[in-house]
């Protein structure tokens, strides 16, 4: 079938976007056709999006696809979700079971395509778990994943050392054996998903953690990742801790470090990286962190919002890209609305820099869009130009709360949200129609998605070495009678 989406605008790709007013995208089967102001050819369908902005679909580089445990963090002084000695070296016991984690990965990535995702990385809470996430948790975000029209990639998530809590002393659990075990599973998971539901979904190759992880892993993952063809990513610099850490066994920086290893390369996707380039415990003042990332052709993800709450900005988003850093954007929390963390990404950059010229709107939307499709390595996502794939999103700005339209671009990033999402299209195929998922019953996920939420909520508090009930781990907002 041949489709036509008429728009108010479209963001057009010529080697870069381009905005054309008063425009019309025509795809047929999983490919984009046409790109202009007037198709003169048959068609099979119109669709009216004459009050709407037409966009490429938006890359969530970084997005939970399971339990969101930051929210329970929002507006709490904790250090995290410590565990104790006895649960690191217990049983295997996940706190959630696979009917419970069924639910939250259902309810996560109906979220995540309303949000405009038309391409997301997947990634898992693994707070409440040890070495690697339950296979069965992996398997099941590939197959709900491709069953509900998304295209994703997917990772079973490894690690080789886990952290817990002695009385007040914070102490180290490694198991490199079991870590490249877990790894070893990891590959051929990834390899197994690789192109399936009609390429939609594509593995990737993850240990978690920078100071989770060790030497050997971190380039048994590279060669992976490299034999695979796609790509390799860490939490990287996330945290004061981890990179006083690696100075302190390694004897370098993190950026040092992975150089050492021949792990920097074109298909490594470094999250967050926020405490390097002068930002942490050592000085750069000559940004030499982020020349050599750019020079090795890295992709920083950067995920603004789940650090904003806590107090913490990237220093910065601008700064990083104007040093040739390849920049993209996930969410890594609730709520999955990528246009969200393109306003706050930009918003942080003016912050940090006290200039309004910083994180421009433009700077942003290439992020969500190119930024993202260069990390994965493609040329035929994160832009509308014939031959690509039909992943398409429209946005109505016509509307009351979002106000008079000065600049469609600025007007997405600033005023609008994921509520203004209209369609969400995925290889051709109609994801979100008028702002809801096609053949989901949204109020069900939502009531089913509670119960993993509440049940983790008790569980961290039985982990909790103080024994605090969880209404004082995490107390709300007001008092509640």
């Amino acid at each position: 079938m041949r489709t036509r989406i008429k728009g108010r605008y479209v963001v057009a790709f010529d080697g870069t976007h381009r905005l054309l007013p008063d425009a019309e995208v025509v795809y047929e089967h999983d490919r984009v056709v046409f790109v202009g102001r007037s198709y003169d050819g048959q068609v099979d369908r119109t669709i009216d999006a004459s009050d709407c902005l037409i966009s490429p679909g938006f890359i969530n580089l970084h997005a939970v696809t399971n339990v969101d445990l930051q929210v329970f963090r929002i507006d709490v002084d904790s250090p995290g979700f410590p565990k104790s000695k006895a649960w690191v070296e217990g049983g295997d016991r996940e706190a959630l079971n696979e009917r419970e984690t069924e639910a939250s990965v259902q309810f996560s990535i109906a979220a995540l395509l309303k949000g405009g995702a038309t391409t997301f990385c997947a990634i898992t809470t693994m707070a409440p778990k040890r070495w690697e996430d339950p296979p069965y948790e992996s398997e099941m975000i590939a197959e709900i994943a491709g069953q509900m029209g998304a295209r994703a990639y997917v990772a079973h998530q490894v690690r080789a050392i886990l952290s817990y809590w002695d009385g007040a002393e914070r102490h180290r659990s490694a198991n490199e054996a079991r870590g490249l075990r877990a790894l070893e599973y990891a590959a051929a998971f990834a390899k197994r998903i690789h192109g399936t539901y009609d390429d939609r979904i594509r593995g990737y190759i993850f240990p978690y953690t920078l100071d989770a992880s060790t030497p050997a892993m971190l380039q048994a993952a590279k060669q992976a990742a490299d034999a695979l063809g796609t790509h390799m990513r860490t939490h990287f610099a996330q945290s004061l801790d981890e990179v006083n850490d690696i100075r302190a066994r390694y004897g370098q920086t993190p950026v040092d470090y992975l150089e050492s290893l021949g792990v920097l390369a074109r298909n490594l996707v470094l999250t967050h990286a926020l405490y390097i380039a002068g930002n942490g415990p050592y000085p750069d003042p000559e940004d030499r962190d982020l020349r050599r990332l750019a020079h090795y052709g890295v992709t920083v993800c950067h995920c603004p919002g789940v650090y904003l709450r806590r107090g913490i900005a990237l220093n910065s988003f601008a700064r990083y890209r104007r040093a040739g850093v390849n920049m993209a954007l996930g969410t890594d929390t609730f709520p999955q609305d990528i246009i969200i963390e393109m306003k706050w990404a930009s918003l942080a950059a003016k912050f940090v820099e006290q200039t309004r010229l910083a994180g421009t709107a433009a700077d942003a939307y290439y992020a969500a869009t190119l930024g993202g499709a260069q990390a994965l390595g493609r040329s035929d996502i994160g832009r509308l130009s014939p031959g690509a794939k039909a992943d398409i999103v429209t946005v109505e700005l016509d509307q009351l709360h979002i106000g008079p339209i000065v600049d469609p671009i600025k007007t997405l990033v600033y005023h609008a949200t994921s509520r203004d999402i209209r369609h969400v299209i995925i290889d051709g195929r109609t994801i979100v129609e008028n702002g809801r998922l096609v053949g989901v019953d949204e109020d069900a996920l939502l009531a089913a998605a509670q119960v993993p939420y509440d049940r983790l909520r008790e569980q961290f508090a039985r982990w909790d070495r103080g024994r605090r009930p969880a209404r004082v781990l995490f107390p709300p907002a007001l008092p509640t009678i």
